[in-house]
């Protein structure tokens, strides 16, 4: 049963949201012209849909997150008026060991922070309202995610778009190129091969950050300059065809997913293959309760030439680690909640990070502790504070001998 517990003295947007998360079923979310829904169980959620793009999004996710699979090759029955049918798809996947359970949360911890991204987007200038069904349960054998976590990660990114201005702006929208001539004269050669290659109004900032491995803030401030020079303009585009979405079940309850036959070869990502020379940069992670820690690896990453992301807290450092594949992780040893040693072994425990560099960071470097790291999994160790000539002297070594 659906009920509407919205008024127009009643918060709305993020605070609405908080305010309402405290109970299990669903949670829509209506603005002008659009909704989404929340699942929760107990107050913690357990999968998002809706949008402009749903098709596009699980699509994306399943690409990024499940490499060992082609999302393109999954043809899906759906039933109308049958909610949360793209939650089940990702269970079938799971059910028939052709997606991982670590990889199913990551795609639904993507899935549910995109969006909370829009509602919070959304609810900056449009009136919010909320209706609430107690009744329609997802679930909960894949993942519950801490619902107030990642509402705040998700307000600091968009604090971020924002500060870029870039509220009016989706990260839905489709960057296209308006003056190639132009964009020539006022870009590096590589970088502009790279825009005419991938920038051509068929995929969104979203999808471009997914193809080129790039954090989406990283990749729109690379895009903003252009855009404020009219050297490129931000287009709407609908959502993904119907392929691998194809006709109506038969049966009012029932779901069909079809994929490639068990034996058949699926595509793979080759361990440990990464972008090099023109291409993308590798990705590098810091995990280190310390801000000041962090921008300081930061800095060096950054001045190195490649591509960083800090984490604070550690128990949220799997999931961002599993929705990011970073090419090599600087892990602290101490740390609240759980240390260095006890990541470390959680990290090396997920097939997707068995052959990735992981590097340990300490200011007790005694042969006790090198010992207990080694057991662990670690790749090496670095002391603390980190100085620039070294750091990049064991990422240069350690992706070496990666690749």
């Amino acid at each position: 049963m659906l009920v509407d517990d919205s008024s127009p003295d009643t918060p709305s947007g993020l605070l609405g949201i908080r305010s309402r998360m405290h109970f299990t079923g669903r949670l829509d979310v209506h603005t002008s012209g659009q909704q989404w829904s929340l699942y929760l169980y107990m107050g913690r959620l357990t999968w998002a849909s809706g949008g402009p793009h749903p098709r596009r999004r699980l699509n994306r996710y399943l690409n990024q997150h499940c490499p060992q699979i082609d999302a393109n090759s999954i043809t899906v029955r759906f039933t109308d008026g049958v909610h949360g049918q793209d939650y089940q798809t990702l269970a079938i996947l799971v059910k028939r060991q052709q997606v991982t359970p670590e990889q199913a949360v990551a795609v639904i911890r993507s899935t549910i922070a995109e969006v909370l991204f829009d509602i919070i987007q959304q609810e900056e200038t449009k009136l919010v309202t909320f209706k609430s069904d107690a009744q329609d349960v997802l679930d909960t054998s894949l993942a519950v995610v801490n619902a107030e976590q990642l509402l705040a990660e998700v307000q600091q990114l968009w604090n971020v778009w924002r500060s870029l201005g870039l509220a009016d702006h989706s990260p839905n929208l489709a960057p296209v190129l308006r003056h190639p001539e132009q964009l020539q004269e006022h870009t590096p050669e590589k970088v502009y091969k790279m825009l005419v290659s991938l920038v051509d109004g068929r995929r969104s900032l979203r999808d471009l950050a997914v193809l080129t491995k790039q954090d989406l803030l990283q990749l729109t401030r690379l895009l903003v300059p252009l855009y404020r020079k009219g050297l490129i303009a931000l287009t709407k585009i609908s959502d993904l065809a119907v392929s691998g979405v194809v006709g109506q079940s038969t049966s009012p309850s029932r779901l069909e997913v079809t994929t490639p036959k068990q034996g058949m070869p699926l595509p793979r990502t080759p361990s440990g293959s990464r972008p090099t020379g023109s291409e993308i940069a590798p990705l590098i992670v810091c995990i280190d309760d310390s801000l000041r820690e962090c921008q300081a690896m930061e800095k060096i990453v950054i001045q190195g030439g490649y591509r960083f992301t800090g984490i604070q807290d550690s128990v949220q450092a799997l999931p961002i680690l599993l929705e990011q594949k970073p090419s090599l992780i600087f892990l602290d040893l101490v740390m609240p909640v759980a240390n260095g040693y006890e990541i470390c072994a959680q990290i090396r425990r997920v097939s997707l990070f068995k052959d990735t560099p992981i590097v340990i960071l300490t200011s007790n470097d005694g042969i006790i502790d090198r010992v207990r790291a080694r057991f662990v999994g670690s790749s090496g160790f670095l002391a603390k504070p980190p100085e620039a000539d070294r750091v990049l002297t064991v990422i240069a070594k350690l992706l070496r001998v990666q690749s």
